[in-house]
């Protein structure tokens, strides 16, 4: 309150002074740029090809969709220095998700499990990628493409390419994403850490008329373990 109201002790205290003035000039303008940065001011998206380990999943009109970023492993003798990005279930435009995210990963490959890829989607994914990267749909699962420290695996309930379950391991635990309910309920005897139905059911958040807009930030953080933040979409365009 000090900054508001001028000093009492000093001279003639009752008087509104230049000093008082300019003091609440400057709280004036501090509040203004506070609002301004917290509900105008975009920044710019910044573009990384050093990552650590990170899922993004957010909602889509055919359910959810996923981001795993997988960690760099600084090994020259294979294709993850840059980390790899796979994408599980993907929206219709990966720029759509690009425009509305804080970071823009790029490096070298994409992997992609889902059971279509359009000709849009095969665009937005070359356009993400290095001069000499390469996208790959439904695999392989090889070392030499997810690095040293992650292990994945992908199965297909009675062979359709819907009811994919696949499932990613990082420090000692196990996240699997579900296709399908035939997926869910074919390995719901199976142990994991987190399990992540990507598709609409009677169970969701949402429905026809109303998709959240938020999106869930699962990440491992070396003190604390795997954590999950959630962050609201600005004008998310599926709702």
């Amino acid at each position: 309150m000090g900054l508001l109201f001028p000093n009492l002790s000093e001279k003639n205290s009752k008087k509104v002074t230049f000093k008082h003035w300019l003091r609440v000039i400057i709280l004036i303008f501090i509040t203004c740029l506070l609002t301004w940065y917290g509900k105008v001011y975009e920044p710019m998206p910044m573009l990384t090809t050093v990552n650590e380990f990170a899922i993004w999943i957010f909602p889509d009109k055919n359910g959810l969709s996923a981001l795993a970023v997988l960690p760099n492993d600084n090994i020259d003798t294979n294709n993850v220095k840059t980390g790899l990005r796979v994408w599980i279930s993907p929206p219709d435009s990966l720029l759509t998700f690009e425009r509305l995210s804080a970071v823009r990963y790029r490096g070298q490959n994409i992997l992609v499990i889902g059971d279509s890829l359009s000709e849009q989607l095969r665009q937005d994914m070359l356009s993400t990628l290095d001069s000499t990267g390469n996208w790959f749909w439904l695999g392989p699962l090889s070392r030499e493409l997810l690095g040293e420290d992650v292990q994945a695996e992908l199965r297909f309930i009675d062979g359709n390419l819907r009811n994919y379950v696949f499932d990613l391991m990082y420090e000692g635990h196990k996240l699997r994403f579900l296709g399908s309910q035939l997926a869910l309920d074919s390995t719901a005897q199976e142990s994991v850490s987190l399990a992540i139905p990507m598709f609409k059911s009677e169970l969701a958040i949402w429905n026809e008329e109303h998709i959240p807009e938020t999106m869930t930030l699962v990440y491992y953080d070396k003190h604390k373990g795997f954590a999950a933040k959630k962050l609201w979409l600005k004008d998310w365009p599926y709702k």
